[in-house]
């Protein structure tokens, strides 16, 4: 059922769409629409009304292309595959990437991702131009540590696609200005944490006022398992949240500033100031993009029925899983993975056959469209918090953290290894990838975090491959005049 604040927030969302999902073509300015703002009278004009639009138009687009990113990586990971008999690259291409590096896998997830950047940028120009008889100077830093809160996002996003390749940074540039260059991956973390820690300035500066513009359902605690973010005060939890997770990612890149010990003990800084609890029945709790049947809204099609013939778990989900006491498999392959109702092999891989679907973005045992998604949530931050614990040789903390996962998600016996750091890094990603499973692509992130892509199938054993990046389109290297320095190397 869709809330009274979900209507307004798509109400708001559609009467924007043009505005900011048009302002990364220069052809836009080339219209004039005079029943709605457009993207020039946003920053010669601002109004509160404008920018309260514009602010929703963010949320907006930054739920963009989350669903091709968790299918996408899932499958580079081997976590699902897409065995749409309709669009065959979508399930050759993880396992054949080098071979279709020009295909549309291989350039996804990269120019949403820009353009929810462009249109944040667009928001702070309005911000900033808009009198404070409008918008006072507390919601003006409010807003700010929203709207740099979202782009940080939107670039860890790009990053964890990307990695070794690198990405631009500094896009806030004229349109005729020259494409923006690439900075390596540390830079990007950099830049990354820069703006997270900037958010949070802001987000104190505004003390106990009330953001000025609606908070989508996903994030104001309306929304299934989703907290209340929705006061600047308790934004700052999610935006801490975020931080420790980008200090984690920049810390096993391997730089961190020449420090890596710092990104560490700065994760676990964050996590203390985060929403992160000790109770199991919060671990499902955090920041959701949600989804809706609602006009002018779109669905969570990773919700597939159990007849549906797109999305399959991959087999090793179910072969890898440890077992409870008594013989079943982990609880968290049972609370996600069925039977399929139809299954479905397309000719290329038979080694990939499609019979076990995915319920995670199921409402009581049935498909549904309005589901929400995990941006992130209390399970992944307790994981977090032990694998920064193992880094730092904390190891006894580690393996509480470890064991609380175990036990209440996976219904596993406590550990009972090596207590180790090398033994609890093995832990950790095993709990990890069953945790978030088909969340966010994260077997195969963290496979490549720690130098493990070859523990991933290729499937089939020959001519398949892991790839290690995503490659960055084409056309975004060719234009620096780079066009092979953007491309990947596979092993």
């Amino acid at each position: 059922m869709t809330t009274t604040l979900q209507k307004r927030w798509l109400a708001a969302g559609a009467a924007l769409g043009t505005l900011l999902l048009g302002a990364a073509c220069s052809s836009f300015f080339d219209v004039k629409n005079t029943n709605q703002p457009n993207l020039e009278d946003l920053i010669t004009n601002p109004t509160r009304t404008k920018l309260a639009a514009a602010a929703t138009g963010l949320f907006a687009s930054a739920r963009t292309d989350i669903q091709g990113h968790i299918w996408r990586l899932g499958s580079l990971g081997r976590e699902g595959i897409n065995l749409s008999g309709n669009n065959q690259p979508d399930y050759q291409e993880p396992y054949f990437l080098p071979a279709l590096i020009g295909s549309g896998f291989g350039g996804a997830l990269w120019g949403n991702r820009y353009a929810a950047i462009r249109n944040t940028n667009i928001y702070l120009t309005g911000l900033a131009r808009v009198g404070t008889g409008e918008v006072s100077v507390a919601e003006k830093a409010a807003s700010r540590g929203m709207a740099n809160t979202m782009k940080a996002l939107a670039l860890m996003y790009v990053i964890v696609t990307r990695d070794s390749l690198g990405a631009p940074v500094n896009v806030d540039i004229p349109i005729t200005a020259p494409p923006a260059p690439f900075v390596p991956k540390d830079s990007v973390y950099g830049h990354i944490i820069g703006l997270l820690d900037s958010a949070q300035v802001d987000l104190v500066t505004a003390g106990g006022t009330a953001f000025p513009f609606p908070i989508p359902p996903g994030f104001s605690g309306l929304a299934p398992n989703a907290l209340d973010f929705g006061t600047p005060a308790k934004f700052i939890q999610l935006n801490r949240a975020l931080a420790a997770k980008a200090e984690v990612l920049r810390a096993t890149a391997g730089t961190c500033g020449g420090t890596p010990a710092n990104c560490w003990n700065k994760a676990l800084t964050a996590l203390g100031a985060s929403f992160i609890s000790d109770n199991p029945a919060a671990y499902r709790q955090g920041a959701y993009f949600d989804f809706s049947n609602a006009a002018g809204d779109v669905t969570n099609g990773l919700s597939e029925p159990l007849n549906g013939v797109t999305f399959y778990a991959h087999p090793s989900d179910s072969v890898d899983a440890q077992l409870q006491l008594g013989g079943n498999p982990d609880q968290r392959v049972i609370d996600k993975i069925v039977a399929a109702q139809d299954t479905q092999v397309l000719g290329g891989i038979p080694e990939v056959p499609g019979e076990q679907k995915f319920t995670l973005y199921f409402t009581a045992g049935q498909a549904d469209p309005a589901r929400p998604i995990p941006i992130i949530r209390n399970e992944e931050l307790i994981l977090l918090r032990a694998e920064a614990n193992i880094a730092l040789a904390n190891l006894a903390t580690a393996v509480a953290d470890l064991d609380s996962v175990r036990i209440h998600s996976g219904g596993l016996p406590p550990y009972a290894g090596l207590v180790s750091q090398a033994a609890l890094v093995n832990e950790l990603l095993y709990n990890r990838r069953y945790s978030l499973l088909w969340e966010q692509g994260t077997r195969w992130i963290d496979a490549r975090r720690y130098s493990r892509l070859n523990t991933i199938p290729k499937s089939p054993p020959t001519g398949g491959d892991v790839a290690p990046v995503m490659p960055v389109p084409d056309a975004e290297c060719a234009a620096r005049g780079k066009p092979t320095s953007c491309t990947p190397l596979f092993p």
